[in-house]
């Protein structure tokens, strides 16, 4: 069975073996409680939104495309 060691900060890390088998990710959520055997941690399950950021990016930035817009207009209106 994997152990692990309580940092100076209250930090634990979950083994690779563990964090790999249950596809736990950077930011995950966990609820703790104190029970008779020790400590339980529940995975919080993640926002359905949260896996749609992204999803819409383009190849660019709005703001990129919107200084562009604003650069060829100023040159149009100076020709």
């Amino acid at each position: 069975m994997p152990t692990t060691v309580l940092s100076d900060k209250g930090q634990v890390v979950i083994p690779a073996k563990i964090r790999t088998q249950l596809g736990l990710q950077r930011g995950d959520r966990f609820e703790v409680e104190a029970s008779e055997e020790g400590v339980v941690l529940r995975l919080v399950p993640r926002s359905p939104l949260l896996a749609l950021r992204g999803a819409f990016k383009g190849p660019d930035s709005l703001t990129d495309v919107l200084l562009h817009e604003h650069r060829a207009e100023r040159q149009r209106e100076d020709a």
